[in-house]
């Protein structure tokens, strides 16, 4: 028996395969992980995106052809993603205890070790916003040596930085339907470092613009309506 379900939870690789064939910790800022649903496991190599068909009999898995974007990347991460999905192809079996869900080759050997990412709860969390609809059709990251946040209230309020003036607002839940504002700020006339007052006004529209909500490999993401990004976040130290 499996302590949860394989299917509909985001696992973020913690352990892979050593160069002598030990299980070793992922390198510290590098994320890959694995999220399987109706038969197609997805998710981060930590640098690319890759999916895949797979196949469950009880506690066997047979994962098929890796498809993934070819971005290059870092020795660190191209170490991690050749351990990834090697150790993917090769798994066997699966078992999962608590919150760590272990994969193993035909010989039994675990080759992957993953543990599941803890559901986020949007009430009572803090971020720091790492891109902003522009307003324009784009999404641009921040202007350098600024800083914008929004922390969520357990109590509907959301407020935080625009990166000069201080904001409040409230916001309204509804599974993963998300609605801010209207949002009231301080008048602070905001002049350096260059850039900071426009995107100041765009993160604030954007956050008119949000309908929805998602949590993924660590980033809270803002969309509009049509599924436009408005604000992505990382979560605050």
């Amino acid at each position: 028996m499996h302590d949860r379900p394989l299917q509909g939870i985001e696992w973020r690789l913690t352990h892979h395969l050593g160069p002598q064939g030990e299980l070793v910790p992922i390198v510290d800022g590098v994320m890959a992980t694995a999220t399987f649903i109706d038969g197609s496991v997805a998710g981060s190599t930590g640098c690319n995106r890759y999916h895949a068909p797979y196949r469950v009999d009880d506690d066997r898995l047979t994962i098929e052809l890796i498809a993934m974007t070819m971005m290059a990347c870092d020795p660190e991460r191209s170490a991690v993603e050749s351990a990834f999905t090697s150790a993917l192809q090769a798994a066997a079996t699966y078992a999962i205890a608590g919150d760590r869900l272990d994969l193993a080759d035909a010989n039994g050997r675990v080759v992957l070790r993953l543990r599941a990412v803890p559901e986020i709860v949007l009430g009572g969390s803090r971020w720091i916003a790492t891109m902003i609809n522009n307003g324009r059709g784009g999404v641009a990251s921040l202007v350098e040596g600024t800083v914008v946040t929004a922390e969520f209230g357990a109590d509907g309020r959301v407020a935080g930085s625009g990166g000069c003036n201080q904001f409040s607002g409230g916001y309204t839940l509804e599974g993963d339907g998300l609605a801010i504002g209207p949002v009231a700020s301080t008048r602070m006339a905001c002049l350096e470092p260059v850039g900071v007052g426009e995107q100041e006004s765009a993160y604030f529209a954007a956050l008119a613009r949000v309908a929805s909500w998602s949590f993924r490999e660590d980033r809270l993401q803002l969309r509009a309506a049509d599924g436009a990004l408005q604000v992505e976040f990382r979560p605050a130290p």
